[in-house]
């Protein structure tokens, strides 16, 4: 049996990816190929954006990743990190029931050392419509945890997943860190504080 098309329309997913001139270009590689064997594998659409990044300002990059495409459903990877084969195909069931806010769990690398977490960090995955009204220009790092804060006010479901599909590299060097360390308020009124 074929499924309807409102049924597509329903759990249609845009991920996008920021691209920063000074991500290791094998990283970035990495990153593209995972999200797109992921987006292959997922067993529903998922349209791919890959966004220039804009220096000293994750905010202003992640509003213009957050207004490509017209998918209900809406996500990124970090450049520098990426994404298991099933990262996408796991959420199939949550975006069936019509989830407003889905997270996943994720693993962090570094130092060439793997441990796994159990937080709402990243493949954060939100009903687009919960976006609205949220000033992504206030946010030159701390973004996604801004963004979390602002969904979960509004949101009526939230689902965590147990599947651990996102790989995050934690690294000293990356843009947000350099930020978050020129602007250590950012924290605070991230948490809504």
């Amino acid at each position: 049996m074929r499924a309807s098309l409102s049924y597509w329309q329903s759990v249609m997913l845009d991920v996008h990816i920021l691209v920063s001139p000074d991500t290791p270009r094998e990283w970035v590689a990495q990153c593209l190929d995972s999200v797109h064997e992921a987006a292959d594998r997922a067993g529903y659409p998922v349209a791919v954006h890959i966004v220039d990044g804009v220096p000293g300002h994750i905010g202003k990059a992640r509003a213009a990743g957050y207004a490509m495409g017209s998918h209900p459903y809406v996500t990124f990877v970090d450049d520098d990190d990426y994404v298991l084969p099933d990262a996408f195909a796991c959420l199939m069931p949550a975006l069936e029931a019509g989830s407003d806010a889905i997270y996943t769990r994720e693993t962090t690398l570094q130092n060439g050392y793997f441990r796994a977490t159990d937080r709402r960090h990243h493949l954060a995955v939100y009903r687009r419509t919960l976006l609205d009204g949220h000033d992504f220009s206030r946010w030159p790092a701390y973004d996604a945890m801004a963004l979390r804060t602002h969904v979960e006010r509004k949101a009526r479901e939230v689902i965590d997943l147990p599947d651990a599909v996102y790989v995050y590299r934690l690294r000293g060097d990356s843009p947000a860190r350099v930020i978050q360390r020129q602007r250590p308020e950012l924290l605070e009124m991230a948490r809504g504080r």
